[in-house]
C-alpha cells in the first residue's frame, strides 16, 4: 500500500505539472484568470513533490493535523478563490484586495507564531479523532477553528459580485466550479479525520482530478469572447481611428497606453460605480497621476473620459442592433438614468439619438 501511495503522489504531481504548463501555454487565448489558475495548480505540484521527496527519504511528513499543514491548506483554498473572482469580475483583484483576501491567514499565522514564542506547545496528532480526548485544550480548539475555516471559502464564491457585462461565464459554470471545489475541500476534511493510508491515497486522486477538471472547464468549456469583439463587429462603421496626437501621446506616456489597453479589455466604463479612485487602484497608480494622463489623452476630466467611452459603446450597440432600444443600450453602457445619458449624448454628438441615427441612415 505504501508503494501505491508513493506512486499516486508522483502521478498527481506529474499530472498537475502538465496541466499547469498547458494553462500557461494557452494563457494568451484567455484572460488573466488563466495565469492565476496556472500558478495555483503549480502550488499543488510543489506540495506533492515535497511530500513525495520526504517519503522517499524514509521520513514521515508533517502530521496532517499540525498547525503548519492546516495553515498551508487554508492558503491553498484562499488561492483557489482568487481564480473564480477573476473569472466573474475581471481585473477586480489588485494588490490591496489580494492582501485583504489573505488577511485572515496572515492574522492566524501571526497568532500561531506568538503562541510559540510564549512557550505554548502543539502536540502532533494524526487525525481529528485523536484530538477528541484533549478537546478542552486550547491548542486543540485552535486547530479545530483552522479546520473549519478551510471549508468556509467555498461559500465565498456565492457572494462574488456577478455581472453579465463581461460575457465570459454563466451561473452554470459557477455552480460546476463550486461543486468541484467543494468536493476537493470535503475530501481533505475526510483526510483530517482519518489516518488510514487508503484514504490518503484516494485523496490525491480526488485532488488531482479536481484540478485537472477545473483546468478543462477553463480551456474547453468556458467560452471567452475577445474584448475586441465589439470593435471587430463595427469595422465597417464610421468609427474614427486614433489621431496622430493621441498615438504620439501614448508612446510618450506608458500610462496613457495602459489606460487605453485596460479599458478596451475590461470595459470598466460600463460599471455605474466606476470612479477615479477605483480606476487608479486597478492601474496601480494614484488619482493625480491618472488625471494628468487623461489630460494628455485630451480629456478635461475623468467624467468626460468615461462618458465618452460610454457614448461610443452605445453607438456601437445600436449600429450592430445588439440592444432592442436606446434605453437598454444606455443602461448597458453604464449610465444610471435616461436623462443623464441623453444629455451626455447630445454634448458628444450635438444631436439627440434619434436625430443622430436618422442622419446616419440618410448618409
Amino acid at each position: 500500500m505504501q508503494s501505491l501511495y508513493l506512486a499516486t503522489i508522483f502521478a498527481a504531481a506529474i499530472a498537475c505539472l502538465l496541466t499547469s504548463l498547458l494553462i500557461f501555454a494557452r494563457r494568451k487565448s484567455g484572460e488573466r484568470s488563466r495565469v492565476i489558475l496556472g500558478w495555483i495548480v503549480l502550488f499543488s505540484v510543489a506540495n506533492y513533490i515535497t511530500r513525495f521527496y520526504i517519503l522517499c527519504n524514509g521520513k514521515e511528513p508533517s502530521q496532517v493535523i499540525s498547525v503548519p499543514m492546516l495553515l498551508l491548506a487554508l492558503f491553498m483554498v484562499i488561492s483557489y478563490i482568487m481564480y473564480p473572482i477573476e473569472v466573474i469580475s475581471p481585473h477586480y483583484l489588485n494588490f490591496r484586495r489580494i492582501l485583504k483576501l489573505y488577511s485572515p491567514l496572515i492574522l492566524l499565522t501571526g497568532i500561531y507564531i506568538m503562541l510559540l514564542k510564549i512557550g505554548m506547545t502543539f502536540p502532533p496528532y494524526h487525525s481529528l479523532l485523536y484530538m477528541l480526548p484533549d478537546i478542552t485544550q486550547f491548542h486543540v480548539w485552535f486547530r479545530l477553528i483552522l479546520s473549519m475555516l478551510i471549508f468556509t471559502p467555498v461559500f465565498f464564491i456565492f457572494i462574488i459580485p456577478y455581472t453579465r457585462r463581461y460575457n465570459n461565464t454563466d451561473k452554470t459554470w459557477i455552480l460546476k466550479y463550486t461543486l468541484c471545489f467543494a468536493v476537493n475541500t470535503l475530501a481533505y476534511m475526510i483526510v483530517l479525520m482519518s489516518d488510514l493510508l487508503v484514504i490518503k491515497t484516494l485523496y490525491y486522486y480526488v485532488s488531482a482530478g479536481c484540478s485537472i477538471y477545473i483546468a478543462y472547464m477553463e480551456l474547453f468549456e468556458r467560452l471567452i469572447k475577445p474584448r475586441s469583439a465589439l470593435i471587430n463587429k463595427t469595422q465597417d462603421t464610421n468609427t474614427e481611428k486614433p489621431s496622430y496626437n493621441e498615438t504620439f501621446t501614448t508612446k510618450q506616456n506608458p500610462l496613457c497606453e495602459k489606460i487605453i489597453v485596460y479599458m478596451n479589455q475590461s470595459h470598466d466604463y460600463r460599471d455605474p460605480d466606476i470612479s477615479l479612485n477605483k480606476l487608479a487602484g486597478s492601474l496601480c497608480t494614484n488619482r493625480t497621476t491618472l488625471s494628468n494622463a487623461l489630460h494628455k489623452l485630451g480629456y478635461s476630466n475623468f467624467s468626460t473620459y468615461i462618458n465618452t467611452l460610454r457614448i461610443e459603446y452605445f453607438i456601437r450597440r445600436i449600429r450592430t442592433k445588439e440592444s432592442a432600444n436606446y434605453q437598454d443600450a444606455f443602461y448597458d453602457a453604464g449610465f444610471r438614468s435616461r436623462a443623464t445619458a441623453f444629455r451626455n449624448f447630445k454634448q458628444y454628438t450635438g444631436k439627440t439619438p434619434s436625430e443622430y441615427f436618422q442622419q446616419q441612415i440618410i448618409n
